[in-house]
């Protein structure tokens, strides 16, 4: 974990928020997260660790 003052200097240079920075790290984060709780779909960037749970994310896809 990062302590609190390492972003500082991106979020406040010069004493004024850097809002654009902070929208980056905001959308960045919000990507991360959503990566983490979407269901796979079996393609190259959303694999599923097995068929079993391709299956249960979406049992409405045809077998093979």
């Amino acid at each position: 974990l990062c302590p609190p003052f390492f972003f500082q200097h991106l979020i406040y240079p010069s004493n004024h928020m850097n809002y654009t920075v902070i929208w980056a790290l905001l959308d960045t984060l919000s990507q991360e997260l959503q990566s983490l709780i979407e269901h796979p779909n079996g393609t190259e960037t959303s694999p599923a660790a097995t068929c079993k749970e391709l299956m249960l994310a979406h049992p409405s896809l045809p077998d093979g």
